[in-house]
């Protein structure tokens, strides 16, 4: 049976931290979440000078979904201790919903649909998360969750796998044009 929910119930919904306030006085390197427009699996992140007292909320946990306030991108992380900075809203799905089939429901294109009704702006659309709790989303019984869930996980590790192969055949292809050209130079 499919259920509707509001996205709060679902997930707890926060703004990441604005750095810039916590790099002054004593900082030490540490790992922030880059802004990527980049709808891959493919977490990008950087070191960076921050202060040590950061409120523990604002450092990734595993199987957090971070999503772009400004163009949507929907990641999972699976790495602990990355701050997520205020241009993301971090999602942490609550007990009774399962973390995989949320976020494949959030690449789906019914999360696009509810956002294009609450973005802000002309050229640059921007969400917040006050309404980005509001959403509903149809969401089935738990046991249905884990099962699709774990589907879409082998699915996504399947084409990750796949674009590994494609970029180890690309290398090779070079490789051999190169030494190709090395050859023929040499005789």
């Amino acid at each position: 049976m499919i259920k509707k929910y509001k996205f709060d119930e679902i997930a707890d919904i926060f703004t990441g931290i604005r750095i810039k306030r916590y790099q002054k006085g004593y900082t030490v390197p540490q790992e922030v979440l880059k802004k990527t427009y980049d709808d891959s699996s493919k977490i990008e992140t950087d070191w960076e000078d921050v202060s040590d007292d950061i409120n523990g909320k604002f450092y990734s946990r595993k199987d957090d979904i971070v999503i772009l306030l400004a163009g949507s991108t929907v990641s999972k992380l699976e790495k602990e201790g990355i701050i997520i900075p205020m241009y993301y809203a971090v999602v942490r799905v609550k007990e009774g919903f399962d973390v995989d089939f949320i976020f494949h429901l959030l690449k789906s294109d019914i999360f696009p649909r509810e956002l294009h009704k609450i973005e802000e702006g002309t050229t640059l659309k921007i969400i917040k998360t006050t309404h980005l709790k509001e959403i509903t989303f149809p969401v089935p019984d738990y046991e249905t969750q884990k099962k699709y869930g774990r589907l879409f996980k082998l699915m996504d590790e399947r084409i990750n796998l796949n674009q590994e192969l494609i970029d180890l055949e690309r290398q090779n292809e070079k490789l051999i044009m190169k030494n190709l050209f090395k050859e023929l130079g040499e005789s």
